[in-house]
């Protein structure tokens, strides 16, 4: 079960995403959000001790004390709109841009959210994202700019039989427990290639009825898979999406040299569930 979500916060456009979605998933789950705020650090080499491979260092612009300081209390001001109110409610404001404190609470979290990259000018491409999928060992959310509100009514997973599609739905289960409708997406692959049939076996030793579905994308790249993925999730009105997140730097890469990885982050309009 969920009772303690890390919500992270840059201080952009990422604040409202993060703490919305937060609020919504601790609401679901009678659990507690602890917000933390990053200061965005600087590009590329070691950030808080770890390094960061060359295709996924952060694309920043300089940014001065003041500015620094004014998106401080912008996720300042977000967690006493959003989240403050509601029970259990922490906050914490890393000193410096590090992402030590990030890996250390994103560990003893059930579940990290974080806010879509891509929209904020100043920080085109976090590193945060990427620390907490391949560093935290925890599930991570990514918010779209409208994380939506009430149950998780509707989920699909994207199923292709690999490992981390395995721990997405690990740590996806008390969502899918909740949900009233679960559906098993295969793209590119016969469901019985990739075993569809035992994952909805065993989910319904679960308690969870889940049914079986294919696509065919048609072509063979990840970006197209991601698009095929993208298309169904969306046209099926689906609340939430879990897939697995594949290849470290590939995360990175959603400003248009990635896969279906890179491709879901940037374009998803339904909250994301990721592992590795």
């Amino acid at each position: 079960m969920i009772k303690s979500v890390l919500a992270v916060s840059e201080g952009g456009p990422d604040a409202a995403m993060s703490f919305r979605l937060a609020a919504r998933v601790a609401a679901n789950f009678d659990g507690a959000v602890d917000a933390l705020h990053l200061p965005v650090g600087p590009a590329g080499g070691i950030v808080g001790g770890l390094a960061m491979s060359g295709e996924a260092m952060p694309l920043l612009i300089d940014i001065d004390d003041e500015r620094l300081e004014a998106r401080a209390k912008e996720s300042e001001r977000a967690y006493k709109e959003i989240v403050a109110p509601t029970k259990g409610a922490t906050y914490t404001a890393a000193k410096t841009a590090t992402l030590d404190t990030l890996v250390a609470m994103g560990r003893c979290a059930d579940i990290l959210v974080l806010g879509r990259p891509g929209a904020d000018p100043e920080n085109v491409a976090p590193a945060t994202v990427e620390a907490a999928i391949y560093e935290c060992a925890r599930a991570v959310m990514i918010a779209p700019p409208t994380p939506g509100t009430g149950a998780f009514g509707s989920v699909i997973v994207a199923w292709n039989g690999s490992f981390q599609a395995a721990r997405a739905v690990e740590y996806a289960l008390p969502f899918l427990k909740a949900a009233a409708k679960v559906t098993i997406l295969v793209a590119g692959n016969k469901p019985d290639d990739v075993g569809a049939s035992y994952l909805a076996r065993n989910l319904g030793r679960h308690g969870i009825t889940a049914t079986i579905d294919a696509i065919d994308p048609g072509i063979v790249s990840g970006r197209a898979r991601g698009r095929a993925l993208l298309d169904y999730t969306h046209g099926k009105g689906a609340d939430l999406l879990v897939m697995g997140a594949y290849g470290r730097g590939q995360v990175m890469s959603f400003l248009g040299l990635g896969g279906a990885t890179g491709k879901v982050i940037s374009s998803c309009r339904v909250p994301l569930l990721m592992a590795h």
